[in-house]
């Protein structure tokens, strides 16, 4: 039986890089298995053929971020929780986790193919994806503290997500040219993004996403 947490996917996966700061913030020891999302069940060892999925040390696989995130507080022990203590203030964490990943990065994943895959962008998609982040910055400015965190003093789940979705969101829109477009909709995002970048579990993921793409875009 493994003693060790896997996590198996790619430093490129902003899904991946969720579950890895948690791992992080939370002091487990992990090791990473590099997994990119190209094949399909059963030789992905994904049966939606997506990473990230965890390698438990019971010998069990857990799959979809958010469900490792939880086994990863059921399974704590000592080491700190990423939600907060009162049990409401949980709940709006794992709220804010939904407005990032279903009223942002869900509308905004529209162009990941054209941005970071080399595909053509269909006719009228960018203009869905200004729509929807703009909708979604709205819902995540009526609920987020930015105090500095998102649910206030502390660093949760929620930053983390928000940290791996952002940055990738980011990415995408400087694509068909509103790279602006976040911080001009939730002028907050400007400073809470810096916040994120000097939180070291962060930069570590930051290299390490780093690494992986000069390993697999920049070689020769």
């Amino acid at each position: 039986m493994s003693q060790t947490l896997r996590l198996y996917g790619t430093p490129l996966s902003n899904y991946h890089n969720k579950v890895k700061i948690a791992l992080i913030e939370q002091n487990r020891p992990f090791e990473e298995v590099l997994v990119r999302p190209a094949d399909q069940w059963p030789k992905s060892g994904s049966p939606t053929g997506k990473v990230p999925y965890l390698e438990t040390p019971e010998g069990g696989f857990i799959y979809e971020s958010q469900a490792i995130i939880e086994y990863l507080e059921e399974t704590r022990g000592d080491a700190p929780s990423l939600y907060p203590a009162d049990a409401c203030e949980r709940a709006w964490c794992r709220e804010l986790i939904q407005y990032l990943e279903l009223y942002l990065e869900l509308p905004v994943r529209q162009l990941y193919a054209a941005a970071f895959w080399g595909a053509t962008l269909e006719l009228g998609v960018a203009e869905r994806v200004l729509q929807g982040a703009r909708r979604g910055l709205q819902f995540l400015e009526r609920r987020a503290k930015f105090s500095p965190w998102l649910c206030g003093e502390t660093f949760t789940h929620a930053d983390a997500a928000a940290w791996a979705h952002l940055s990738t969101m980011q990415r995408a829109l400087q694509f068909i040219d509103a790279g602006t477009l976040m911080a001009d909709t939730l002028p907050a995002l400007a400073n809470y993004l810096k916040q994120l970048d000097t939180q070291p579990s962060i930069q570590r993921a930051k290299e390490d996403m780093r690494a992986e793409f000069r390993q697999r875009f920049e070689k020769g």
